[in-house]
């Protein structure tokens, strides 16, 4: 895996940023960890995103995600009316324009880390480790398999932050982490069943030009490198 230091997206929410400045002030930075797609932007900026994602840091107690919920309500309402909805162990933080939901926080119980989250000074917040967020976009494309995900893995492969066979080994670690038998075959099974599924109900004739190039390469290289590649 490629050594590589996170660094601010160019283009962050200002959503996003008015939370991370909260948070930052009210001292509670250490009670949450960035992951997701905006965590991944840190290592490699290569599409947009609006949300931001995270996990509750194992440290923090009932009282502190309590007063974290309120920071980032209070900083999301000079923007606009929030809504906080919650669903089993996530709680969601929405931002409402036009009753219309532009903008959200997600904090989840973490359930596996496979490394330390990394403090990133310039926004003077926690960052999941570049290997934890390979694992959980492996998890994501496994067990969800939405064209995002492809390009995602796809992406961070393309531009050599991480080999095929390393994502596959993370994704391993991750699943014997977390308690849960890591079946190879069934896994690579999983995302070949998905990459037909989406060029089924996206074939290459409906796209655009641009659109048509990139999914072919994308569906071609799962096929052809992926999908041909084992844990090491």
């Amino acid at each position: 895996m490629k050594e590589i230091s996170p660094r601010p997206p160019s283009h962050l929410s200002p959503y996003a940023l008015a939370c991370f400045h909260a948070l930052r002030e009210a001292g509670l930075s250490d009670a949450v960890s960035i992951g997701g797609a905006l965590g991944l932007f840190h290592y490699l900026e290569y599409r947009s995103t609006h949300d931001a994602d995270a996990w509750w840091q194992e440290e923090a107690g009932l009282e502190q995600r309590r007063q974290v919920i309120h920071v980032i309500e209070t900083a999301l309402q000079q923007f606009g009316a929030t809504r906080t909805r919650t669903w089993g162990d996530v709680v969601s933080i929405e931002l409402l324009q036009q009753e219309k939901a532009v903008f959200s926080f997600q904090i989840a119980a973490r359930d596996v880390r496979l490394r330390d989250s990394i403090w990133v000074p310039d926004e003077g917040i926690r960052l999941d480790s570049l290997p934890d967020l390979v694992a959980a976009k492996m998890n994501a494309l496994i067990e969800r398999g939405a064209p995002r995900d492809f390009l995602d893995i796809f992406t961070l492969c393309l531009h050599q932050l991480v080999e095929p066979e390393e994502c596959w080994t993370l994704w391993q670690e991750r699943q014997k982490r977390s308690g849960e038998h890591p079946d190879f075959e069934r896994a690579r099974l999983a995302v070949e069943t998905h990459l037909e599924r989406i060029a089924l109900h996206r074939p290459l004739e409906s796209l655009s030009a641009e659109q048509r190039a990139q999914a072919e390469t994308v569906r071609r290289w799962f096929r052809e490198v992926f999908l041909a590649s084992k844990p090491v």
